[in-house]
């Protein structure tokens, strides 16, 4: 019993000696952080030490870095490098093969670093999904269900997104509420900023009178700001719209389409708002034109789960007849994030 008391103490002592290595960055004043460096993005590291949340670091102020396994370093020109980083005095440099030099990579002219190996033939997949729920019972019997999600797949220049989101509502047993918007766009980039795309949206809206509203369109956009803390782009573009009501009013023209994606993180890893516009402009009549908004805050909490506050606001120029313009929605939900 000794004997297997003390082999099991050995290796529970050696077991945190294995799993305390860690990647290395050294900084010009002579600093030491380790961790886990995870990306390497607008001229600056993201280290994840074991103590703290991500850490965007400088490049200027690195002395130099070492990770413990293999990272893939993707240009802006879109050449990959692949291999682990090198402590090389005053610069960043990946080991691309054993034995060789590291080669030097200019910080500022890195797009993106991912963990491990990545090919072009591999897609980096990334996604969100919220749903929010009450039920109420006794002198009061509501009920209301709603959900939102996206999944985004880059690969390279190709980019995939595709969002969802709707809601369904009953008091009393009678329908107050049901409605759901598809989304499918596809990105190609030109450059690291400018890209064009084409895609398309459903949608249906009951208590609009709406049985089904469809875009489909093509167009340019352009990434202003892409970094941990702040993302900024703008899209604009030609769509034909066709919208079939459950009345006889039904539509077909072309429209301008503007859209805008906002995010920023008020608070590192606590806070981040949101705030999403796409619009369509009727060229052949301007009252045909509609918008659609979703805005708010997400907070993360442990294990990739969120929770978020919303506000979506809908509007349309011409609304069936006896139907409103705007259509407001605050939501609240939990939700999952990868």
């Amino acid at each position: 019993m000794k004997s297997a008391a003390a082999w099991l103490f050995a290796a529970v002592s050696l077991f945190p000696c294995s799993a305390a290595r860690a990647d290395v960055v050294l900084l010009k004043n002579g600093d030491r952080l380790t961790g886990s460096v995870e990306r390497i993005r607008n001229g600056k590291v993201e280290l994840r030490p074991p103590w703290a949340g991500t850490v965007a670091i400088d490049a200027e102020a690195i002395e130099s870095v070492a990770t413990d396994g293999e990272v893939t370093v993707v240009m802006k020109d879109y050449s990959r490098l692949v291999g682990p980083l090198r402590p090389v005095s005053g610069r960043i440099a990946v080991q691309a093969d054993a034995g060789a030099a590291p080669v030097p990579v200019d910080p500022l002219q890195v797009q993106v670093m991912l963990p491990g190996r990545v090919t072009e033939r591999d897609w980096r997949i990334t996604g969100r999904v919220n749903l929010g729920l009450s039920d109420s019972g006794g002198n009061t019997e509501v009920r209301r269900l709603n959900g939102d999600g996206e999944v985004v797949a880059r690969r390279g220049r190709d980019r995939w997104g595709f969002a969802a989101r709707g809601s369904e509502a009953s008091e009393r047993g009678s329908e107050t509420e049901m409605n759901a918007v598809l989304a499918l766009k596809y990105d190609r980039f030109i450059d690291e900023r400018w890209y064009g795309y084409g895609g398309g949206t459903l949608e249906h809206d009951r208590f609009k009178d709406l049985r089904l509203r469809a875009t489909l369109g093509a167009g340019a956009g352009h990434q202003v700001i892409e970094s941990p803390a702040l993302s900024l782009a703008f899209e604009g573009g030609l769509d034909r719209v066709r919208a079939d009501y459950f009345g006889d009013l039904d539509e077909r023209f072309y429209a301008l389409r503007l859209a805008s994606r906002f995010d920023w993180w008020l608070w590192p890893d606590a806070v981040q708002f949101f705030n999403n516009n796409q619009g369509f402009v009727g060229l052949s009549d301007a009252r045909a034109s509609f918008l659609r908004t979703q805005s708010g805050l997400r907070f993360p909490l442990r294990a990739g789960f969120t929770a978020t506050l919303g506000l979506n606001v809908d509007w349309d120029g011409h609304p069936a007849p006896g139907r409103r313009s705007v259509d407001r929605q605050l939501v609240m939900s939990l939700g999952y994030r990868w």
